[in-house]
């Protein structure tokens, strides 16, 4: 799998578990000025989106 690929699974994992399970806020673990910080940051950025609508289904 490509490597931007792998690190925007990992935002959105941290993310749902975030959200939906006892687990620990999730935090960017990449410099702010790398690439794998942009798509960490895309990827949590989906994820959030994601589950704000569904939340907001579930209501």
């Amino acid at each position: 799998m490509i490597r931007s690929r792998e690190i925007v699974r990992e935002s959105r994992d941290a993310v749902i578990a975030e959200t939906f399970g006892a687990g620990r806020a999730a935090a960017n673990p990449y410099g702010p000025t790398s690439k794998r910080h942009i798509f960490w940051q895309h990827g949590a950025d989906q994820a959030r989106a994601a589950a704000t609508r569904l939340l907001q289904i579930g209501a």
